[in-house]
């Protein structure tokens, strides 16, 4: 009986800690680094409660959804503007990376993507 008593509070303990962890993803981020792959400018990306997410790329704005439930990720193909870039800046790269990504962290004051052969780092943006 004693067992289940102590266990129950450390039960109890990591479900608060892992929805906090969830509840903290959402907000207003500015591109850190991208992987191993050279990005001009300086990306952004907002992720709304809702799931929502949107941005600008190097070029191109964008707007989607994420479809799995934060931490993990599923954002599927993104709609993106068409706009003329006069160079390309590593946009096919970023959004190639972005389709990737299958799990979001917050390690401090940055936001850590991750997936198969990608990570994405992003620092907090205070709006």
């Amino acid at each position: 009986m004693r067992t289940i008593l102590l266990a129950l509070p450390l039960a109890l303990a990591a479900c608060v800690t892992e929805a906090e962890t969830d509840a903290a993803i959402p907000g207003d981020y500015a591109l850190i680094a991208v992987e191993g792959v050279a990005v001009s400018g300086v990306p952004t990306l907002r992720i709304a409660e809702d799931g929502a997410v949107s941005g600008q790329g190097p070029c191109n704005s964008f707007t989607g959804r994420n479809r799995a439930r934060l931490p993990a990720l599923d954002l599927g193909t993104l709609a993106t503007t068409r706009r003329a870039c006069l160079q390309e800046g590593g946009e096919h790269a970023f959004f190639q990376a972005l389709a990737a990504v299958r799990e979001a962290r917050r390690d401090g004051d940055a936001l850590v993507m991750t997936g198969p052969d990608v990570t994405i780092r992003w620092k907090v943006v205070t709006p």
